[in-house]
């Protein structure tokens, strides 16, 4: 007999897959500023113990102990709520995904919707990957930039969950996405240091680029 799937269940492992996440990037965030846990505890007003619980998930802190705690770490940490299903099925997205396909040309293998990895919990997605003998590129569609350090760090999290050579944003050609650019300059150079012109160059000729970019089109 077929196994019957309980959609709560599943949202409930998927929400603690998530939150294990974040735990594991606050950690890793007070290690890597030297800080102790109890440097934090006093921050928050609370004791090393439970924030050494909280980073060993024995104990789940609520939202707004999280956003405190990653703000004492210098993370931005704000729960989000989004569809579970397909990202791309905004049309605005696939067309966009198909002005990329037209401005890179056809050297590459191209797949769409690629998960990022085999584990069930992990529901993200490149939108498009690009494969030419053993390189594979992700690419990641941006309709409207909005949030550059953190689209910036999604991206990056999944290349490296992927573990795909190359990451490119593919970024609407748009007035409102021309000037966020511009702004956004600082937060994307150091991660995504090609511009459109040097990155269409390579991928048209069916070649690995140097590094990460950001595609315009």
């Amino acid at each position: 007999m077929p196994i019957r799937r309980d959609p709560i269940r599943d949202a409930e492992r998927r929400a603690r897959w998530q939150l294990d996440e974040v735990l594991r990037d606050l950690r890793a965030a007070r290690q890597a500023a030297g800080t102790s846990q109890r440097t934090v505890a006093a921050a928050l007003g609370r004791s090393p113990q439970l924030v050494s619980a909280w980073e060993l998930g024995d104990l789940l802190p609520d939202p707004i102990q999280l956003a405190r705690w990653g703000a004492a770490v210098g993370l931005d940490v704000t729960p989000r709520a989004y569809a579970g299903g397909s990202p791309l099925r905004d049309a605005g997205q696939l067309r966009i995904l198909v002005r990329a396909r037209a401005t890179i040309g056809e050297e590459w293998a191209w797949q769409t919707e690629v998960p990022v990895s085999a584990d069930p919990l992990d529901r993200r997605a490149f939108d498009a990957v690009l494969s030419r003998d053993e390189i594979r590129i992700g690419l990641e569609v941006i309709s409207r930039l909005t949030d550059a350090q953190a689209q910036v760090r999604g991206a990056l999290l999944k290349q490296q969950a992927a573990g795909l050579d190359r990451a490119v944003l593919v970024v609407a050609r748009t007035r409102h996405n021309r000037a966020a650019l511009q702004q956004a300059s600082a937060s994307l150079a150091p991660s995504f240091p090609l511009d459109s012109r040097e990155l269409g160059f390579h991928l048209r000729a069916g070649r690995m680029p140097g590094a990460n970019g950001v595609l315009v089109v």
